[in-house]
């Protein structure tokens, strides 16, 4: 398995509180007992962190730009907006650095701004590719109304997007109607099946074009990716997204709280149609029930279906596993949980060390290497 670390210079707005010194001394913990396979690094544009990228270069590690494009960006430039399903632009500021306030993926003009911040801030001579990440609709998180878009005139005009008022709940229990989850697909309501049909070539076209242009940039593609119960809910399919990629990153995070992890995405779809706490309890263990959530192979059955989408059509498409090493408020992520996720992803390619090395204990990391012998 290959081993591959993350590590985060801050959001747009604020570096991330980072000493390169700090970080090279952990890198090189690592390197010491393993071969680092990748680094991603981002996404302050003023933190330094040519040390890091000169020694992850000197051990053989490919560095790649950590960069969010549909969310984050827009402290750099203006974005057009997403539309929710009441003609208003849907906003989802929590307040603090990530905002996770999305713009409509969809739009070219969009890609084309993200294109010129990169050709602004982000030096590419250090890089060996682009990390992207934010590639997508927003999630749950926010309400459904988040979910249920996006209605600005240039979806309307180039997309077949249900009408707002189709997208009524069919059921409290189960509002979307969905009836299977087999081979990373669901069977649902029809009109809802439209809505993240829609979403998906949205988001697949705008990649489309973002892995071209740095591709003729001589750069590698990474994607970091919901996990694949959750991507269609917000236009991520790994059909159409792992033929783009030289790697993907799944993030399996099982103890964030927080946007992509697992259990805060399942209680953010449970809640976000009503304000009934018994019924979302009931929607959550519905839901739980048909993709398998809990069974103890789960994850390793997401990595399977995965990797057979990799194998039936031949592709060279690295997958590694993201699993939080970082320990923070809303990861409090322990060394048994540390052992259970990677031995959930062993059937990986490698794992990626989320998604944060600078606040990862060093316990942490030495239980991982202690453990990582095995794989």
């Amino acid at each position: 398995m290959d081993l591959n670390v993350q590590i985060f210079t801050g959001t747009c707005k604020n570096p991330a509180d980072l000493e390169a010194g700090r970080v090279v001394d952990k890198l090189r913990r690592i390197l010491e007992r393993t071969k680092i396979t990748s680094g991603f690094i981002g996404w302050n544009v003023d933190t330094d962190v040519s040390e890091i990228a000169a020694l992850l270069r000197d051990s053989d590690a490919d560095v790649y730009l950590w960069l969010p494009i549909f969310s984050e960006l827009d402290v750099l430039a203006e974005f057009s907006p997403i539309i929710g399903s009441k003609n208003t632009e849907v906003i989802n500021d929590r307040g603090d650095d990530e905002t996770f306030n999305f713009c409509c993926p969809a739009n070219p003009g969009n890609v084309d701004r993200a294109i010129d911040i990169f050709e602004k801030y982000y030096s590419d001579d250090i890089y060996d590719g682009v990390f992207i990440d934010r590639i997508r609709f927003p999630s749950f998180f926010g309400g459904k109304d988040m979910v249920f878009s996006c209605f600005c005139e240039y979806c309307r005009s180039k997309y077949d997007v249900p009408d707002p008022s189709e997208l009524a709940a069919l059921d409290g229990e189960n509002p979307l109607g969905i009836t299977r989850y087999k081979d990373l697909r669901y069977e649902m309501s029809g009109v809802y099946q439209k809505l993240f049909d829609y979403k998906s070539e949205a988001v697949t076209r705008s990649l489309e074009r973002l892995c071209d242009y740095f591709r003729k940039r001589g750069l590698k593609i990474g994607l970091d990716l919901f996990a694949p119960f959750l991507s269609p809910f917000v236009g991520q399919d790994y059909r159409r997204l792992l033929p783009l990629a030289d790697i993907v990153k799944p993030m399996f995070y099982k103890a964030t709280n927080a946007p992509a992890g697992l259990p805060f995405e399942i209680g953010a779809y449970a809640a976000a149609f009503d304000d009934d706490r018994e019924k979302a309890d009931r929607r959550k263990a519905l839901f739980a029930g048909i993709v398998g959530y809990d069974d103890a192979d789960f994850v390793s059955c997401e990595i399977s279906g995965i990797k057979k989408i990799i194998e039936d059509n031949k592709l060279k498409t690295k997958l590694y596993a993201g699993i939080e090493l970082n320990y923070t408020d809303v990861s409090p992520v322990t060394q048994e949980y540390i052992g259970r996720s990677v031995t959930n992803a062993q059937s990986a390619d490698g794992i990626v060390t989320s998604w944060d090395l600078n606040t990862t204990p060093d316990s942490h990391i030495d239980y991982l290497l202690d453990i990582w012998e095995q794989f």
